[in-house]
């Protein structure tokens, strides 16, 4: 690269730390870390929304997706807009009215299925961000692998110290305040990187008569490549309810200013998804025509550093990098108040103060942070780690979410033996065990035997007094 585009990703990441050190200024308690006071205006809610779901997932991963497998991608992701859109009329504004002691999934868990619930949602929710943040570092070593040249565990050690860093000293407050910056940069930065690279083919025309005449790309090239309806909807589905109340978003809905705030964000959030679809698959159709060949993981990066001019690959890649942090920095934040939250002020120190909360928010983001690298390194596979944990936490956590949510009359006694079904069918069926016999996706295998036991229990139980581990814990 030239040495304006290390200018511009230096000052993209000076930029970031003063905002993390700006942050831990204003921070003075747990409120404050975990849920920015319960303050966070609409605009600000929208830019951390998109910043987060904008990450090494829906970028890097995604064209690599394309490459390997093609467009039916696309077709999936709709299930993201619906899943939005849906939790904006009907979900984010119950979570914001459950009160200010909901900081957390667990919070919610905790009303409607006591200590029991809470603790094994806790322990989903913790594993599924730590798994969520392992992408993220995995994307943002193969950024910083392109744009240097160093191998990808330096890099990404190195992206991930950054990220850690203003996490750990600003919480919530400097991950939304850099969620804002980052989002603008990553809206110009995709943009222009699609565009720029159908204009280096000669427009949309000549970019598609080249992939339909390479005859490798013909699968891609089909909606539903060679998939069967069935595999086809279990990727569906995924998307759907993949990151369907992920801890991450319960969190960001407990610190809007109203609940009017959080469903209005997200209704604009569902419709600025399908601007993000159109421009990466742009991205994603120009890669697979100038590049082919190209290892999947790196075709985003390589076709920034190949094709653009000078001072705008290190903003496309400064994009890249913001997407990909704005996403780990949720992940890790998100991690450190579970377990502050939920396992520390829940089962270790009951009498904690907001100070003891504070440091120890700030000293589990950076145990977070180290356990995550460790699975970055073992799983060095951004999408299809992905994709497991968009598998899992539906089959675990949702079904009994839900009808919390939606409900509320459901027995306490059924949450956690639903979680422990759950979770542990869809890990029998999947292709690390079983294999998913039949060609029936674990995740359909995983939700169906939740919903099952939630069901059954709530009818046995439905009409014994809540006792012990099962009584409401509204603390």
């Amino acid at each position: 690269m030239h040495i304006v585009d290390y200018f511009v990703i230096a000052g993209y990441f000076a930029l970031v730390m003063y905002l993390g050190y700006y942050s831990m200024k204003k921070v003075s308690n747990f409120d404050d870390y975990a849920v920015a006071g319960r303050s966070m205006p609409l605009p600000i809610f929208f830019a951390a929304i998109a910043a987060t779901l904008c990450g090494g997932g829906a970028t890097i991963g995604r064209i690599s997706f394309m490459h390997t497998t093609g467009i039916i991608v696309f077709f999936a992701l709709t299930g993201v807009v619906i899943n939005q859109i849906f939790s904006g009329l009907f979900i984010s504004g119950r979570v914001h009215n459950a009160g200010k002691n909901v900081y957390s999934l667990g919070d919610l868990y905790g009303i409607y299925y006591g200590r029991s619930g809470r603790l094994l949602s806790s322990v989903f929710g913790f594993l599924f961000c730590v798994g969520a943040f392992g992408v993220q570092i995995l994307a943002m070593g193969a950024i910083l692998q392109t744009a240097t040249g160093i191998s990808l565990i330096p890099a990404a050690l190195i992206a991930s110290i950054v990220t850690l860093a203003y996490t750990w000293s600003g919480g919530i407050l400097a991950v939304t305040l850099t969620d804002a910056v980052q989002y603008v940069i990553i809206v110009i930065g995709v943009t222009l990187c699609a565009y720029l690279a159908i204009d280096h083919l000669g427009g949309f025309d000549a970019m598609m008569s080249i992939l339909y005449s390479n005859p490798r790309f013909e699968t891609n090239m089909k909606p539903l490549a060679n998939w069967s309806l069935v595999q086809f909807l279990g990727l569906f589905f995924s998307f759907l309810l993949g990151e369907f109340c992920a801890p991450y978003y319960i969190q960001r809905y407990a610190s809007t200013k109203s609940a009017k705030d959080s469903k209005n964000g997200l209704l604009i959030f569902g419709v600025h998804w399908i601007f993000f679809m159109a421009t990466t698959a742009a991205i994603g159709l120009a890669s697979m025509a100038i590049q082919p060949d190209v290892k999947p993981d790196l075709a985003f990066t390589n076709l920034i550093r190949d094709i653009l001019p000078p001072g705008i690959t290190g903003l496309v890649f400064g994009a890249l990098l913001a997407a990909v942090m704005s996403t780990g920095a949720a992940m890790i934040n998100t991690s450190a108040v579970i377990y502050t939250r939920d396992i520390y002020n829940k089962f270790i120190n009951t009498a904690a103060t907001q100070a003891q909360l504070l440091r120890q928010s700030r000293l589990s983001t950076l145990v977070v942070g180290g356990i995550s690298i460790g699975v970055a390194i073992i799983f060095q596979d951004v999408f299809g780690l992905m994709i497991y944990m968009f598998k899992l936490w539906p089959s675990a956590i949702l079904p009994p979410l839900m009808c919390g949510l939606l409900w509320g009359k459901i027995s306490p006694y059924a949450g956690a033996p639903a979680v422990i079904a759950g979770g542990l069918s869809f890990f029998l069926w999947s292709d690390k065990v079983l294999g998913e016999p039949f060609g029936i996706p674990a995740n359909f295998i995983g939700i169906g035997m939740n919903c099952l036991v939630l069901f059954f229990i709530h009818q046995k139980m439905k009409g014994h007094k809540p006792e012990g581990p099962f009584l409401p814990d509204l603390n």
